[in-house]
């Protein structure tokens, strides 16, 4: 059996139905696979990034416990509804004829006697009615715009089924796609038995559940696990050319999955159901059966070729319906993510921004869920590389990651008797060094719109970028053609706006690509770094704390939020930040230095309150256990001695801590101010001068020993 040629796959061998059991897809076409960005070959010129795939884009399900199901609701049956019109006949079996038939916008009666011969007939029940000659029908499920569902009893399979009538659009879907859609493997999607000619109808496998929906008790991320789960089903039909088309919370059931392997208790599982509306992508014309409250507005360009964007709109619909509960507070961990995430599913504005496939939400959706379990009280980290950015290498810390810099020793004045005249002990980042250091996009291997040209535009872009060339960059942004609203335009465009140090139009831009991509933790980085630059503590800190909870990885969010902590006087959070970074391998050294600055930085500012004896200790006790070269041990030793000096008035020792800077100053000049500085610290000395007296009593310079001091 040939293998799958898919360049994120490549493991599978194709099963008969020309699919591949581990990616759920078809192989690419042979010129497709030649020239996919993953395939192997030759490099030709440059492109946006390193080409990605998306091979795992439903990890969040792996941050969840395992979900046990709970006792099932006491939710009683529904009644059974009457039996629908198109089933209707009179019972004498000599008649047969059609009773209870509605005329014009009327319905027709449930109950009477039949026009032709006088029998009478009630169908408020379906007693009685059997289908295809083998489905005794026990209930009516439901009844809506593509015809009733059943529950029958199969007489050859000895099991309950479900019947779904089928509209006459939706039947030639069914009976040309029949192979396809019996041999629908999945674990969240209702399991296809048969198909029956009479009606006709679908045949599907019972799953005995509740519709979709929050119940007491329910974390979020338990609900967003289910969305997940409805994901990884519309991959797989979508990959088989078919469209649900009626996803929502009733076609989502809920139940309790017995006999896990390897679990001890039952799990809660959804699983997608009613197949009324299927339909194939290849069918020509506009899509007519559908629920209009989880359907894209009338006169959006899914209507008249529907693609898998779809179902996922209804999906995103889905998910703002069974989690309204959680989505009060905007403020709590992951919940704002979540809202610009199902903006952007089921964004009217701007169809083109949403969701295009099933695997490019699946991602996004994971990363909200990573975001909400990282906070209290599961508290659950996970180092992902991003399928869309790059790594960010430079931790821009600020310069809080090394001792102050001999230069600002060098510079120092003295005022008055307790303060030196310094620069800043460190400082946000500059703009120009963050669109440095912002990572590089990789391209997007579900977006069609960024072909070759765009990629090597953008590519451009970025080189431009790095020389400084902020000319260049614009011009190069520009002949990639993206639209104003694609998330990879706003980024370029926010990066051009640091790189002229222009941070409010970089916010609005990077606050555009946070829309677009709310499971990214990079743009939110980016804005976090703007809000610091700007002053915007509070701001500055959510961002820094989303990221860093999340995943300490990214060490710049870890020096940003100890930066913020510390100018807002929480010494104590800021120096248990730099020392939760230091479990960062990455970035250990230079939070093990900034754990020590923290503890005994002194700001010139009247609401940071000056380090604690106890903060010169644990300052004293790092320092001995940081095995740092003699340069920056004495360099961060002479900080240790200004807090002190803060505290005692020592001017001796703090004399003596910048005298011994000098041993490491590059020039004479920087030598002698450093001496000249640490002669101006020494304290002053007074002392007696025991000279000869003459008989007067006087000294031999006319002054007494008591007068001189020095």
């Amino acid at each position: 059996m040939p293998l799958c040629n898919r360049p994120d796959c490549g493991l599978g061998e194709i099963d008969e139905q020309g699919f591949c059991p581990e990616c759920d897809r078809q192989p690419l076409p042979q010129e497709r696979a030649a020239s996919h960005p993953g395939a192997a070959g030759p490099a030709q010129g440059v492109s946006v990034g390193v080409a990605q795939v998306r091979p795992d884009p439903w990890y969040g399900l792996g941050l969840i416990d395992a979900d046990h199901a709970p006792e099932p609701p006491d939710v009683p049956l529904p009644t059974a509804g009457p039996v629908p019109e198109e089933h209707r006949f009179c019972a004498n079996p000599v008649c047969r004829q059609q009773v209870g038939r509605g005329h014009g916008d009327e319905p027709g009666r449930i109950a009477g006697f039949c026009a032709h011969c006088g029998t009478r007939f009630d169908f408020a029940q379906p007693h009685g009615l059997t289908i295809a000659g083998r489905y005794d029908v026990e209930r009516v499920l439901g009844s809506g715009a593509y015809g009733a569902a059943y529950l029958a009893h199969d007489r050859n399979l000895e099991t309950q089924v479900v019947l779904k009538a089928l509209n006459r659009s939706v039947a030639r879907t069914a009976e040309h796609e029949r192979d396809v859609l019996v041999g629908l493997r999945h674990d969240s999607i209702v399991r296809i038995l048969g198909y029956e000619p009479e009606g006709p109808h679908l045949v599907l496998e019972y799953v005995p559940g509740v519709p979709l929906s929050a119940r007491d008790g329910d974390r979020l991320e338990t609900l967003l696990a289910h969305g997940v789960r409805v994901l990884q089903a519309l991959d797989y039909l979508h990959a088989r050319g078919l469209l649900h088309c009626d996803v929502k919370p009733l076609n989502i059931i809920r139940f309790r999955e017995e006999g896990s392997a390897g679990a001890a208790r039952p799990l809660d599982r959804v699983r997608l159901i009613d197949f009324g509306a299927v339909r194939s992508q290849e069918e020509a014309g506009p899509i007519v059966a559908y629920t209009e409250a989880y359907a894209p507005p009338e006169g959006d360009p899914e209507y008249l070729k529907p693609t898998a964007g779809f179902d996922l709109y209804g999906l995103g619909k889905t998910l703002r319906e069974v989690c309204r509960s959680h989505r009060t507070d905007r403020a709590a961990p992951g919940v704002d993510s979540l809202e610009l995430l199902l903006d952007r599913a089921t964004d009217t504005a701007v169809p083109q921004r949403r969701f295009v496939s099933s695997r490019q939400f699946g991602e996004q959706l994971s990363g909200v869920i990573r975001q909400i379990v990282a906070a209290p009280p599961t508290r659950r980290q996970v180092a992902r590389p991003s399928a869309l950015f790059g790594s960010i290498t430079e931790p821009l810390h600020g310069g809080l990651g090394v001792p102050r810099p001999l230069d600002h020793w060098v510079r120092a004045g003295v005022a008055g008797d307790t303060l030196l005249i310094m620069p800043a002990p460190f400082s946000c980042p500059r703009p120009p060094d963050m669109a440095a250091a912002l990572p590089t996009p990789l391209s997007d291997p579900d977006d069609p719109r960024v072909g070759d040209s765009a990629g090597n535009a953008l590519a451009e872009s970025r080189l431009a970028l790095r020389r400084g060339d902020v000319t260049l960059a614009g011009q190069a942004l520009a002949r990639a053609g993206l639209p104003d609203w694609h998330w990879l335009h706003a980024w370029y465009s926010g990066l051009i706006a640091l790189a002229r140090e222009d941070v409010p139009r970089a916010v609005g831009h990077f606050t555009e690509v946070r829309r677009t991509l709310p499971g990214e933790l990079i743009p939110q980085l980016a804005l976090g770094l703007c809000a610091e630059f700007r002053g915007d503590s509070e701001a500055a800190r959510s961002h820094y704390g989303t990221v860093f909870d999340t995943t300490p990885a990214i060490g710049a969010a870890g020096f940003g939020l100890a930066r913020v902590h510390l100018l807002a006087d929480r010494r104590a959070e800021a120096v248990a930040t730099a020392e939760r970074l230091t479990q960062e391998f990455r970035y250990e050294r230079e939070a093990r230095v900034a754990a020590v600055r923290l503890l005994v930085t002194v700001l010139a500012h009247p609401a940071v309150t000056s380090p604690t004896e106890g903060d010169l200790a644990r300052a004293r006790a790092a320092l001995d256990g940081l095995h740092a070269d003699d340069a920056a041990a004495t360099g961060l030793g002479a900080e240790i001695e200004y807090a002190e000096f803060q505290r005692t008035q020592d001017r001796l020792r703090l004399s003596e801590a910048v005298r011994g800077l000098g041993a490491h100053a590059p020039t004479e000049r920087e030598y002698v101010a450093l001496v000249d500085l640490a002669n101006r610290l020494r304290p002053v000395l007074a002392w007696r001068w025991r000279g000869r007296r003459g008989r007067t009593g006087h000294s031999r310079f006319g002054v007494t020993p008591d007068t001189l001091s020095s």
